[in-house]
């Protein structure tokens, strides 16, 4: 993992895989049973909500199975980073309403916020959730791809340690706007993606590993096809 030809690959898994438990879905799930505990709902509800959730990331997933050969990884991961940041958006403005007193708890609108945490689910299980496996897969070689593997489980277990270590000092600074750093998370990896991960769809790992090289070598990059045409000059004999 240390050659130069694996520089920028290894750059896409720490940002892919960090952004996979920085985007706030772990916080979702937990705001999720907060609200329906404040709200006043029985403890059989919140069961059922927990059901709903299970249910959207199983759907979620088998929806991605069936369309990411369709649109490709790098359109599901934009895609999907995108709306959940709409979400996100959609999340602390109607938290900021109810917090300023514009709704009472009463009259609050929680089937909206719910709807948007289900939404949430589902747009992060379709893109993200299931993009990020395929990439982690398809970006590396046979030789490269345990290694690889280790460091993104490492990144996620990270990850999760210290998203539940500095949560509530991110609740208590922010208060109801805690959610627009989650919201930053998703637009900065958006953009890196957009602009710098080719995209993996039916090529092969030597194509993939080619438009990598550009990022890796820059202009001393020689493309594949190129090496072979020289290669074929400086064995040809007159006979």
């Amino acid at each position: 993992m240390k050659e130069a030809s694996l520089r920028w690959q290894l750059y896409t898994i720490i940002i892919i895989i960090g952004t996979l438990q920085i985007c706030g879905i772990n916080t979702i799930y937990v705001y999720a049973f907060e609200v329906l505990h404040v709200a006043g709902f029985d403890e059989d509800i919140i069961r059922y909500m927990s059901l709903s959730v299970s249910l959207c990331e199983l759907l979620s997933s088998i929806l991605c199975s069936i369309i990411i050969e369709h649109f490709g990884r790098k359109r599901l991961l934009c895609g999907g980073y995108g709306i959940m940041a709409l979400i996100l958006a959609g999340l602390t403005v109607t938290l900021a309403l109810q917090v300023r007193k514009h709704f009472s708890m009463s009259s609050f609108p929680i089937s909206t916020l719910l709807c948007l945490i289900l939404l949430y689910v589902i747009f992060f299980g379709i893109g993200p959730a299931g993009a990020t496996i395929s990439i982690r897969v398809e970006i590396f070689d046979q030789s490269s791809r345990p290694s690889a593997f280790v460091i993104g489980a490492a990144l996620n277990w990270v990850g999760i340690f210290v998203i539940w270590m500095i949560f509530p000092f991110i609740v208590e600074s922010l208060g109801q706007f805690f959610f627009l750093i989650f919201m930053g998370v998703l637009v900065t990896s958006g953009i890196f993606i957009y602009l710098l991960l080719p995209e993996t769809k039916g090529k092969s790992i030597t194509e993939i590993q080619d438009e990598f090289n550009k990022l890796n070598f820059r202009k001393k990059y020689v493309p594949a096809m190129e090496k072979n045409i020289s290669e074929d000059y400086t064995f040809c004999t007159p006979l």
